[in-house]
């Protein structure tokens, strides 16, 4: 089996389990806290939380620089490097401390996040997932277990506390810390610089609508946005397992000179999270609202469609986006990034007050088009990603809003994309087949 498929698997493999855990997190909090505290705590709650997951991405400035630098260097079996990089990247979530002052909350989790963003970000690069792997399982336990405290953020302190403490422990035991070098910390500054406005931008169209819809609206309305948006974004499951496992490989064949494959890779992603993400949002539609009005005890109206076929955009541009920031074109992918989040910004602040959910989901389809149009145009320029790829999403997005006529025209819709999109299937299966682990 080669080097690339090995690591394609194990980090899919682990991002499975991860990014399947920290997902969940989110939609499983968000169900407990309404049933025992109600739907105006939930909002409440999830402000702060969006708050400090926002506050977190400056607090982990040199994360995705970490990970992209640190699988450059690997695969230039340059380990020194690697240690170099490390312990600022490390040590500069610690100043959102700072914050403690001002609410104890949201200094804290700041700075757990952060440095859960980093660990994330560097036992990626050195192709280390199933290491995060492990200890998010194992931190999940201790997210469970706060549920057993009156306080509402009693899960994510222990969640995220458990990782931070790890992330340290695991950097002393493995010897990955070492003296910084002024040329490394220059490359570390100089990539984030560009890749950290695009985390931004993104961080703020995932969480944005949290604490937005509480500050333009109301607490009750930024609880109902919170039951909509952590179900619908557990459909980003899928595409950040590949993300994860793809990201570095985007990187490696980078710095070993081989373009065509960043190509292919990202083009086959593409049309496989059409299909799957497609398939899954039509069952999501059919059955979704009653499910969800029963487990959050409210009602959930109809802007639950929007919010799937916002992400819906976001899942498909993704694969190509990632492939322009790992590779050398991350000031295009951060532009793009955050022309999306203004976008966003602007219809939030002129929807959410006269029309609320429907507002939020408006505004984040805005945006995720956006971006989707730039993505699209240049990831064809600079790295030959035909831009047809992107043609099936928006026959399936008309054919999904049959919902807002009827389960039974949504169905026929359903039908029909299938009928499309044969083709696609069977190279979806020729796609998962080649992850296996067959000699190359």
């Amino acid at each position: 089996m080669s080097y690339e498929r090995r690591v394609l698997i194990r980090h899919s493999i682990a991002s499975i389990i991860a990014l399947g855990l920290t997902g969940l997190s989110r939609f499983i909090y968000n169900i407990v806290i309404a049933r025992k505290f109600g739907v105006e705590e939930l909002g409440r709650a999830n402000s702060l939380l969006s708050q400090a997951f926002f506050i977190a991405i400056p607090l982990s400035f040199f994360a995705i620089a970490l990970g992209k630098y640190s699988s450059e260097f690997l695969g230039r079996g340059d380990t020194d490097a690697i240690r170099s990089i490390t312990l600022p990247s490390f040590l500069l979530p610690l100043a959102g401390f700072f914050l403690l002052p001002f609410n104890v909350y949201l200094g804290l989790i700041a700075v757990f996040r952060g440095i859960q963003l980093t660990l994330r970000s560097f036992l990626y690069g050195i192709h280390r997932g199933e290491h995060y792997a492990y200890l998010i399982a194992a931190s999940f336990l201790a997210f469970l277990e706060g549920f057993a405290f009156s306080n509402v953020f009693a899960p994510y302190l222990l969640f995220l506390g458990m990782v931070s403490m790890f992330a340290f422990v695991y950097l002393g035991r493995t010897g990955f810390v070492g003296r910084p070098k002024s040329e490394h910390i220059r490359l570390l500054i100089s990539y984030s610089l560009f890749a950290f406005l695009g985390t931004l931008s993104g961080v703020f169209l995932i969480q944005g609508p949290y604490f937005l819809s509480e500050y333009l609206g109301s607490p009750e309305l930024a609880g109902s946005v919170a039951a909509i948006l952590s179900t619908a974004f557990l459909l980003t499951y899928l595409p950040q397992v590949l993300q994860s496992a793809i990201m570095p490989l985007f990187s490696y064949k980078h710095g070993r000179g081989e373009p065509g494959y960043v190509k292919s890779l990202a083009e086959k992603t593409t049309a496989f999270l059409i299909l799957v993400t497609g398939v899954i949002v039509f069952a999501m539609m059919l059955v979704g609202r009653g499910i969800l009005s029963f487990l959050f005890k409210f009602e959930i109206g109809p802007a639950f469609y929007l919010a799937l076929m916002a992400i819906e955009v976001y899942i498909v541009y993704n694969p190509s986006l990632v492939a322009l920031n790992s590779t050398a074109y991350v000031r295009r992918g951060t532009l793009l990034s955050l022309a999306g989040a203004v976008v966003s910004g602007i219809l939030w602040v002129l929807l959410i007050p006269s029309v609320g959910e429907i507002g939020v989901m408006l505004g984040l389809i805005g945006g995720y088009l956006v971006i989707l149009g730039g993505t699209a145009v240049s990831s064809s320029r600079l790295l030959g990603i035909r831009p047809r790829i992107y043609l099936p999403l928006f026959s399936l997005l008309l054919l999904q809003s049959f919902a807002f006529l009827s389960k039974y025209a949504l169905l026929a819709g359903l039908v029909i994309f299938l009928i499309m999109e044969k083709e696609t299937v069977k190279e979806g299966m020729d796609l998962l087949k080649s992850f296996r682990g067959r000699g190359s």
